[in-house]
């Protein structure tokens, strides 16, 4: 028998015969201005937004594809572009305001090159100028799914252009598409068009390019990233966010509660978390999508409610995926934000350093308190099965918090993480928040960091870097690369302005470090005694001025971290080991004193073997000589490191470093100072050479 939905609850749906009408009247065309052809498709939303590609913009404007720069403006929108309907308003032109431009680029602010094969961004969010037709709605955004699901047309959203696509996999921002199925494949010009999944009747990606014969789509969960007030709102019954919502949470309440009995209870319960008005006695499936929806984290509360009545665990697996993809910007149920609201009134009361720490890849917003704070980490959502980034920085908050406080916050995060299905990823994350906060206390507060990845440019005195600055509150205060082989004068400009800004950054006593990130083969090159700021009287040293250290992530071998964490921890117990020769004491795992540290006393000609042995099975702290320094600096580094612990090696050296005299040991140190974490991510760099 067919199910006859109740008039009270019911909001207004789009219908039709045609299963692609809704995504036909949403395809927008984008157009050079007197163009007649497409030069690539976008997506009608709410208020009369479009998202395109930033590139398909970009080439119809008859500029490069990656070009970085925003367009320019005539009359308060963006010169020389159009948009259509072309199914709804045949004909006629929009001009559009451009409201955020995100060209294609990298994680470093580095530009597309062609050879790329992925990037990040590319996307150009608009607002139509004038009236749009009555019948134009936008719809709804899903998640796509692994298979041969979805559809997509050119971008003059042509009806014969239609095109079958199979969903083959997701890399880190795009999905991978392919047409095997479909005479017509995604070529050129479907750039910007929507990815249509006809069974959900959702639009679950936005084409983006083709590489030889994969094509790729930027998913919708990335598109929310970028854009949180793009996902699934809340506006109540008659609003068209709730329509979007609506159908999903019917049915999932009709799947799970089939009949009015079974109902009762959980209907009860829904209005009591949500502090709604009591049910009706036969409340429906449409009482329940109606009360999720008029109420703050109402969507979330329900899906887990129905998660928690669920009669197998691949239903409720199936609850727990359909809230990441109906309320994005909701992790939490009522309760749980309630509850956590609560227990961070007696927190931290540094909400953004906590999180600066926790998750540093995050643009953390400056003025957030923890209610703003919790608000803006639930919008960034995981894929399935990882720990969210507010559950992480509840771990960090718990330990810089009274212990009372910490125990109660522990709890919540394990209830949570149960509910979601990721208790076993929340131990890791306890204890690294566990580490560095041993490591903050040991180390002291209010140290900034500058690191530096260097690479030559051949036997040039060229080099490509990255920098990357963090405050004393984990805060990134600067991040950018140079991957064209440059002067090292333009490196130690960059790097004089941001280290004037870490000093000021650091509390009294306290010297900020800064770790140069080198290949095996550059380690003796002597960045300590670069001159950053050039001054007659008072030169600005680098190794006599911070605490400079090395770190090469190529010599540490992957079966060794286990050991290097081990080191590192005990860093400042462990042993300082004055090596001559090898000695097979190093490479010794779990000693209950290790060797945290080693001074290489030997001859020039075994500094090599050595220092790689030390540095491969996970030793953090090497000292050497370089070629330059006299024959007796074996015996003076003996000298030096006498009595010390390996945490102590980088001021020991920096006071060494200091002293004067032209003969002064200092002037021909090397130290690597090199833990198990903090090692920038991997980047699609130019060779240098």
């Amino acid at each position: 028998m067919g199910h006859t939905p109740d008039s009270r609850w019911q909001p207004g749906s789009l219908s039709g015969e045609d299963p692609d009408a809704a995504a036909k009247a949403a395809h927008v065309a984008v157009h050079r201005e007197g163009d007649p052809r497409a030069h690539g498709g976008g997506l009608l939303l709410p208020d009369g937004r479009v998202l395109t590609c930033a590139h398909v913009v970009n080439l119809a404007l008859g500029r490069d594809s990656h070009e970085r720069s925003r367009p320019g403006e005539r009359d308060g929108a963006v010169d020389g572009l159009v948009f259509a309907l072309p199914n709804l308003a045949p004909g006629r032109h929009w001009r559009a305001v451009l409201e955020q431009w995100l060209p294609p680029g990298h994680r470093t602010d580095r530009p597309v090159r062609d050879s790329d094969r992925e990037w990040a961004a590319d996307l150009a969010l608009l607002t139509l100028v004038g009236p749009l037709p009555e019948q134009a709605r936008p719809v709804p955004l899903g998640h796509h799914r692994i298979g041969p699901s979805a559809f997509a047309w050119f971008g003059s959203g042509n009806a014969s252009t239609v095109a079958a696509v199979t969903v083959q996999g997701v890399t880190e921002h795009w999905l991978v598409l392919d047409t095997p199925g479909s005479a017509q494949g995604l070529v050129e010009g479907y750039s910007g068009s929507p990815l249509w999944d006809r069974e959900q009747r959702r639009m679950v990606g936005l084409v983006v390019g083709r590489r030889d014969r994969r094509a790729f789509a930027i998913p919708t969960g990335v598109i929310t990233a970028h854009f949180p007030h793009l996902a699934a709102g809340r506006t109540g019954p008659d609003g068209e966010t709730s329509a979007e919502a609506w159908p999903n949470l019917v049915d999932a309440v009709r799947r799970t509660l089939p009949d009015a009995a079974r109902r009762a209870g959980p209907a009860w319960r829904l209005a009591r978390e949500l502090g709604a008005a009591p049910p009706p006695d036969d409340a429906p499936p449409e009482w329940f999508a109606h009360t999720a929806l008029t109420a703050d984290h109402g969507t979330t509360t329900l899906l887990a409610l129905l998660a928690d009545l669920a009669t197998t665990p691949e239903q409720r697996l199936a609850l727990q995926t359909e809230a990441v993809f109906t309320a994005p910007d909701e992790l939490l149920t009522a309760a749980e934000h309630r509850e956590l609201l609560a227990l961070l009134a007696h927190g931290p009361d540094h909400p953004r350093g906590v999180a600066a720490r926790a998750v540093p890849l995050l643009p953390v917003p400056a003025d957030a308190d923890w209610p703003a704070l919790v608000s803006f980490l639930e919008g960034h959502r995981p894929r399935h099965g990882k720990v969210p980034a507010l559950l992480r920085t509840i771990e960090f908050a718990a330990q810089d918090t009274d212990p009372t406080v910490a125990a109660a916050l522990r709890a919540w995060s394990d209830a949570v993480a149960e509910r979601l299905g990721v208790a076993a990823g929340l131990a890791e994350h306890r204890a690294q928040a566990a580490e560095a906060a041993t490591a903050r206390e040991q180390d002291g507060d209010g140290a900034p960091l500058v690191q530096v990845q260097l690479w030559r440019s051949g036997r040039t005195g060229l080099f490509g870097w990255t920098l990357e600055a963090v405050g004393t509150d984990g805060t990134v205060l600067h991040r950018s690369a140079q991957d064209v082989p440059a002067r090292r004068e333009e490196l130690l400009e960059q790097l004089a302005g941001l280290l004037a800004r870490t000093a000021r950054e650091s509390q009294a006593g306290v010297l900020p470090r800064v770790e140069f990130f080198v290949p095996q083969d550059e380690l003796d090159i002597e960045v300590d005694q670069w001159v950053y700021r050039p001054d007659p009287l008072f030169p600005g040293v680098l190794g006599e001025d911070f605490l400079v250290v090395l770190r090469c992530p190529e010599l540490r071998r992957p079966e060794y971290l286990p050991e290097l964490r081990y080191r590192w921890q005990t860093r400042h117990s462990a042993q300082v080991l004055a090596q001559e020769r090898r000695d097979p004491v190093v490479q010794e795992r779990g000693r209950p004193r290790p060797v945290g540290g080693v001074t290489l006393c030997c001859p020039p000609a075994d500094t090599g073997v050595l220092r790689a042995i030390a540095m491969a099975v996970g030793v953090p702290g090497v000292v050497w000589a370089r070629p330059t320094a006299g024959r007796d600096s074996g015996a003076r580094l003996r000298d030096l490191a006498d009595g010390l612990t390996p945490a102590q090696l980088p001021r020991v050296v920096y006071q060494t470093r200091v002293r004067q005299a032209d003969d002064a040991l200092g002037r021909h140190l090397a130290l690597v100072y090199d833990g198990p974490d903090g090692i920038p991510a991997a980047l699609t760099l130019a060779d240098p050479s």
